[in-house]
């Protein structure tokens, strides 16, 4: 049986080919933009383009069509997939990306907190249940996939100092629009990567609104 992780590296594969290199160029410049330009000698060089991939696939409005790939290969005959496999992509499209809290490992389960729509899920038979901190918030997607939710590979984890920051700033914005959660998100991942380019700031200048404190 196929697992999850196959589907979507298949979409990466099919949406990073030489038929859409003008494409990946544009997500990427937009991408970096927005979260930061990273080192790729960085710690954090992989799990940044894990991100990126992540949200070129799931959330970037291609150019042409103006739906993320894994709506367009829905919507129009783009992929050659077959009956079932469309199905499934059918639910991977409703991936839900978000901040979360990491509440509990039971068994191999994972238990984590959507802070934006405050509501629970659980992971069953997670294949990753190691490097959670409950102090800590983070981004990450999860994805339908028969039944059960599992994570994506894009994660950012912030440190447990700001989350006080941070839910301030999720209050803002929890009753707008899903662009304005994602505004935030980048906002925010945005200021993780200042941290670790800038060991020797303090947090509290990083993850900051004033204007005469933050980089």
């Amino acid at each position: 049986m196929e697992k999850c992780e196959s589907y979507i590296d298949r979409l990466v594969q099919f949406f990073t080919s030489s038929n859409y290199h003008s494409e990946i160029l544009s997500a990427k410049k937009e991408f970096f933009e927005q979260a930061g330009i990273i080192d790729e000698e960085s710690h954090y060089f992989e799990s940044r383009m894990a991100q990126f991939l992540d949200w070129y696939i799931f959330t970037r409005p291609m150019n042409q069509y103006h739906l993320p790939p894994v709506q367009l290969i829905l919507n129009k005959d783009v992929m050659p997939m077959r009956d079932e496999e469309k199905q499934i992509y059918t639910s991977i499209a409703t991936t839900i990306h978000s901040l979360f809290e990491f509440l509990k490992v039971r068994g191999s389960d994972v238990y984590v907190y959507d802070i934006f729509s405050k509501k629970k899920y659980v992971l069953k038979n997670s294949d990753l249940r190691v490097g959670f901190n409950p102090e800590e918030i983070f981004d990450a997607r999860l994805v339908p996939f028969e039944g059960n939710y599992v994570f994506s590979k894009g994660f950012c984890f912030h440190p447990a100092e700001a989350k006080k920051f941070i839910l301030k700033e999720i209050k803002k914005v929890r009753h707008l629009e899903k662009e304005q959660h994602e505004a935030l998100m980048f906002k925010i991942m945005k200021m993780r990567y200042k941290l670790e380019q800038y060991k020797h700031i303090k947090l509290e200048y990083i993850y900051t609104n004033d204007p005469q404190l933050k980089l």
